[in-house]
Formats: C-alpha cells, structure tokens, sequence
C-alpha cells in the first residue's frame, strides 16, 4: 500500500542516516552494501486494533499475511541489527575492550536503533522488545544481580522477535492470533477476539474453547515414562572475575505451532559503579540438537556451526519445520550450548 512503502521509505531513510553516521563512510561507500531488506521484506505489515464488538478497548498488535511473512520479517531485521553494529566496529574495531565500550557511550550508540526505528516507523505503542528493555535496565541498576529476577525469564524470545509482538506477546498471522509467553504458544484460530480476550484475563476455560491450540503444560505435560517438554529453558551463569565480569549461558528450547527451535545465547556484563552493564568483548557460540518426536522417540541431530563476534550478546540456533506437535525436548539430551569467552570453552546442556 501507499502508506506502508511511505514508513518503509522513511525507515530506510532514517536506517541510512544512522550508517553514515556512525561508520563515518561516503554515499559511495554505503552505495556498494545496501539494505537488501528491501520494501518488499516489510510490505503487508499492518497495525491493528482488535475487538470482540463488545469491550470498548480493543488489542492493538502487528498483522502479518503468513508465517513466511513473520519468519521472514525477523531475519531482516536481524541482519539490519548485524549491519547496524558492523558499521560502527568497522570504524572502532582497534580498541581494546574497555575503550570500546566507553566509546559506545561516548558517541552514544545504540545496539538495536533499526529496531526502534521499525517500531516508530510502524507507529507501534508498545513492544515487548520495549517492555524487556525497561524491565531490563531497572534490573541491572543494582549492586548484585539476582538472576532469579532477570527479566529475561519472561521475555524469553530473540530481540528481533519481540519487536514484532506486543508487550502482551501477540501478533497477528493470517486469520490466527499467537500469544507467546514464557511457559509456552496460544494459537487461535479465526481471529476469535473474544476467546482471546478471556485468556488476557485469566479465564482459564478458554483455553479449552475449539478454536484454541495451546503447548502450555498445566499439568506438567510429560509424556508417560519419559521426560520430554515443549517450551523450555535454562541460564547458567559464571562471575569468571569476581564482583566485575560475567557471563549468562543461555540454553532453550521452543516448539511453535509450525516449527522447533534450539537455541544458545551468550550474554556479558561488567560491572560499573553500583551497577551492571551489557559489555562488548570477543564472544563465540554453537549449538548442537538432537530433537525428539511428539512420543519423545526418534531423534534429528542438527549442528548450528560457530559464531564468533565482539558483541555484547549473540545467539545460534537450530529449528525444523513441522506443524504441532511435531517436536520435544528430552531433559538433558537435547539441546547443547557450546560457549567461548575471555580465553574460556564451556558446554551446557538444556536439563530441568
């Protein structure tokens, strides 16, 4: 539409403005590596605002044509992430880490800006990405970190990904509504406002309502004589200098109504005063999976390869297409994070 490719000229616009910016490079320069993510990867995107025809306030979320759309939208924000943060190591890449980071905040960079950018181009009110950002800050504005706190135990989904949920954890795709929680999917069918409205408010019969499908396990959902799940995961943390650096390793597994993912993430933190940061330094990470089938038998092993990056958090992943409940996890069996940092190796393994 006329609107959507009007954003999209002034998300580019503003996406190329901050490259120049920051990666101090010519038109030419910036010319030769364009935003492959052209219009056509954000085309379709709508805002909507949902209502049963009964409640005064409706849902605001993101609509999306299918799952391709969605699938397809977080990689290219992802890679405008990679770029974003390519461009201003390229221009300070010599400094050692401790200057790095201050430069950061010397010229006040900002890791995810194209995520901001996209959220004000689509004129979104309210993002889960923002939600976890707030709750994060005011996490790390402590003396000591309590990671039974750590927000991200309930915004528990990729960067990219929360972007395009709302602070809810609901998106549009087709004629399904999805909620994405921290215990699991809500996927319901026919754009049935009003069922999901009652789950919002904690009816829990709606979840037994025909238009539901859900992997939430309310009753612990083991398979019998085994130990297999749908939506899990794991932080593993190492202080390696004591009261001043540490990371957070980070192992999960999710099944989504049409695919199952593994998943490894490093994050690193420095302390700074009273209070902890996000620190960029030398990291790496693979994953190895091995998922089990609905009945936690047979297995498909997977090998993500390395990635190795001076960030402050990276991620690598394994998924496979297949419509629920197409895969499990079995309890430390199935998903391994395999981890590098300041001159250490380290595997963890998914377990419960």
């Amino acid at each position: 539409t006329i609107n959507t490719l009007t954003k999209m000229k002034k998300l580019i616009s503003i996406l190329m403005i901050a490259a120049i910016f920051l990666a101090a490079c010519s038109k030419e320069k910036l010319n030769e590596q364009p935003l492959n993510e052209s219009p056509d990867v954000f085309n379709d995107i709508r805002l909507v605002t949902l209502t049963d025809g009964s409640k005064s306030t409706g849902i605001t979320m993101l609509e999306f044509t299918s799952i391709d759309h969605y699938e397809n939208t977080i990689g290219a924000l992802e890679a405008l992430i990679e770029q974003h943060e390519d461009a201003f190591l390229s221009t300070w890449s010599s400094l050692d880490d401790d200057a790095l980071n201050a430069k950061e905040e010397e010229v006040g960079f900002v890791d995810y800006q194209p995520l901001i950018d996209f959220e004000n181009a689509y004129n979104i009110p309210s993002s889960m990405r923002q939600a976890f950002e707030l709750a994060e800050a005011d996490w790390l504005d402590n003396e000591e970190l309590d990671t039974e706190t750590d927000p991200s135990k309930v915004y528990s989904f990729d960067i990219a990904e929360m972007t395009l949920l709302n602070a809810d954890g609901e998106v549009k795709i087709g004629d399904v509504l999805l909620k994405l929680t921290n215990k699991g999917f809500v996927k319901i069918d026919n754009v049935d406002v009003a069922t999901l409205i009652r789950i919002k408010e904690g009816d829990l019969s709606a979840y037994l309502e025909p238009t539901v499908t859900t992997n939430i396990e309310f009753d612990g959902g083991e398979k019998s004589g085994s130990d297999c799940h749908w939506w899990k995961g794991k932080d593993y943390w190492d202080e390696y200098v004591t009261n001043s650096k540490k990371v957070k390793l980070h192992v999960h597994f999710h099944s989504y109504p049409w695919k199952g993912v593994s998943k490894a993430r490093i994050t690193s933190y420095k302390k700074s005063g009273s209070k902890w940061k996000q620190y960029r330094m030398n990291l790496g990470v693979a994953n190895q999976s091995d998922f089990r089938d609905n009945n936690c038998s047979n297995s498909l092993l997977m090998w993500s390869g390395w990635k190795h990056k001076k960030r402050k958090s990276i991620n690598k992943g394994n998924d496979s297409w297949g419509a629920f409940p197409q895969y499990r996890a079995e309890n430390g069996a199935s998903v391994f994070g395999q981890f590098q940092y300041a001159g250490n190796s380290s595997t963890r393994v998914l377990v419960w």
